[in-house]
């Protein structure tokens, strides 16, 4: 008995050892089941729409907020400056034309120009599609139907540049054992409106600084910066002469054209100081009587210039003479109707680079060259290049069907960026020599000013040392937009940097410079009068 008790407890003991492994391995796998599923709840909790969601949700919304408090204390900073949205069309998305005394607003209907309002919707429009830039005729000869409003004699024409950001991707540099290139198509440059006088395009800010090959930058010519060609004040726009300027009035009859109050101060030619040139395109002895002197300083009445289409190039005149003469194209009793409400000037290179780069984008040429303005028919063409009179014509002769020679392949661009004459800018090395003072002391300044942009000299007074020295300038079209200062700028454009007796800048080629002229063209000269070199103003 005591036997059989003892094996019934033994088996007992066995069966409970065996129902309690059982029970430990149920219930571990109970519990890695139950942990599993609180791993993934917890995973859950955490990403997704968990923790660490609202975690970057509210580090998302605490960036927002860091960066539109930067926005408002960058815009309540900027308007302590003057800056504002003033002038913003919200629904165009670009500043709207500042009209002055003067202006009359035209747009061009069935092969007519025809005047319109500044509330008019078809006026102007800047977008990719239509590259409609806003134009205004001046009184001078402006004539046109009081019912239908077409124009049957047009006044002189400007055209508005709005302000912008840009941003450029440059060409390489040329290798030093580059000597040329079979083809030169140059960069890209992609451009946004910016608001009123701000910086502001959309909720982004443009920077300014020499760095638009990372990030937009303010066009410096709509800014205060006068070291960069800016203006005393941030502009939302300005007015740049629709065609080189021209001469008004009759061929060999001076009294046809209005005086502009000034005289010619310099006469004789480029070639030999001992040929004196006495004729431009109103005939004989029209700049100056003889020899100028201190004591004989009695030039020829300078005549208002025309900037109209299909007209004689104005050539013949220093780059002091053009300078006094843009200054004053709103004096008392001009022919234009203008008056203090315009600042007239003489074109910057920092202007000059503007047009250019808006014809570069997307809203002009979107990269195509400006056809050149090569029209001949109407030279006179002498044996002596110095008894020229007439060199070309604005606009090509036939401005209306050469559209390919506009800043944005319409009627509605700029033209005679490309060929024609060379156009003096209000812009030079100072280097002091003597060239500056002898054609330009009108604008010889100490330091730049709104209407004079100065350049550095470099180590030594040569072109590539004066390149070089001057690389920091931006948005004029120079150095930004040239491979090395030896060869050409972008498009193939030809490329001389001011230098020793050569200062001042001139810009765009002749109509004889062929695939070497075009927007991105720089050349110099010392200033005096030429038959090749004319000017073009601008209205702020």
């Amino acid at each position: 008995m005591n036997k059989n008790l003892k094996n019934k407890k033994v088996k007992a003991k066995q069966r409970i050892a065996k129902t309690n492994k059982g029970i430990t391995l149920v219930a571990l796998i109970i519990t890695i089941i139950v942990l599993l599923i609180l791993a993934v709840v917890a995973i859950r909790a955490v990403t997704g729409d968990g923790i660490l969601a609202h975690a970057k949700n509210a580090r998302d919304k605490w960036e927002e907020a860091q960066r539109n408090e930067e926005i408002a204390l960058d815009q309540l900073t900027d308007s302590l400056k003057g800056q504002t949205t003033t002038g913003y069309n919200e629904e165009k998305k670009v500043n709207a034309p500042e009209l002055k005394t003067g202006m009359v607003p035209v747009k061009y209907v069935d092969n007519n120009w025809v005047v319109t309002t500044e509330d008019d919707k078809e006026w102007y429009d800047y977008t990719e599609g239509s590259k409609k830039w806003a134009n205004v005729m001046l009184q001078d000869n402006l004539i046109y139907d009081a019912n239908t409003k077409i124009v049957s004699s047009e006044g002189s024409m400007f055209v508005w540049i709005p302000r912008f950001a840009y941003k450029i991707t440059k060409l390489p540099e040329y290798t030093e054992t580059e000597t040329s290139r079979t083809t030169n198509d140059g960069g890209t440059i992609d451009v946004v409106f910016l608001q009123g006088n701000t910086d502001y395009y959309g909720s982004k800010k443009a920077i300014r600084a020499n760095k638009a090959t990372e990030d937009y930058v303010v066009h410096p010519s709509f800014t205060n910066d006068v070291n960069l060609g800016g203006w005393d004040r941030e502009l939302t726009g300005y007015w740049v002469a629709k065609f080189e300027a021209a001469y008004d009035g009759e061929a060999g009859k001076p009294d046809s054209a209005e005086d502009s109050g000034l005289k010619y101060t310099r006469n004789y030619s480029w070639k030999d100081k001992v040929i004196y040139i006495k004729d431009n395109y109103y005939g004989q002895n029209q700049i100056a009587d003889a020899a100028l002197t201190e004591e004989n300083a009695k030039g020829k009445a300078i005549k208002y210039p025309t900037f109209t289409g299909n007209r004689p190039s104005f050539n013949y005149i220093s780059i002091g003479d053009s300078f006094s003469l843009c200054l004053n194209l709103n004096a008392s009793g001009n022919p234009y109707g203008i008056n203090n409400s315009s600042d007239p000037h003489l074109m910057k290179n920092s202007e000059w680079g503007a047009v250019a780069y808006l014809s570069h984008s997307k809203y002009g040429r979107n990269g195509a060259e400006i056809t050149i303005n090569a029209d001949s028919t109407s030279n006179d063409s002498p044996s002596d290049d110095s008894k020229r009179t007439v060199w070309a014509t604005t606009g090509g002769g036939n401005y209306k069907e050469n559209t390919a020679q506009s800043s944005t392949d319409n009627i509605y661009g700029i033209y005679d960026l490309s060929g024609g004459v060379y156009e003096r800018v209000a812009s030079y090395v100072n280097n002091g020599n003597t060239n500056i003072n002898t054609y330009g002391a009108s604008m010889q300044v100490g330091s730049s000013t709104k209407y004079v942009t100065l350049y550095a000299k470099g180590t030594t007074d040569e072109k590539v040392p004066n390149y070089v020295a001057n690389k920091d300038f931006y948005g004029d079209a120079v150095a930004e937009t040239s491979g090395r200062v030896e060869y050409a700028g972008w498009l193939s454009d030809e490329f001389y940097f001011p230098s020793e007796y050569h200062p001042i800048f001139i810009r765009g080629g002749n109509y004889s410079r062929g695939t070497a002229a075009g927007s991105y063209a720089v050349s110099a000269t010392d200033g005096t009068l030429h038959f090749s070199i004319g000017f073009r103003a601008v209205l702020i």
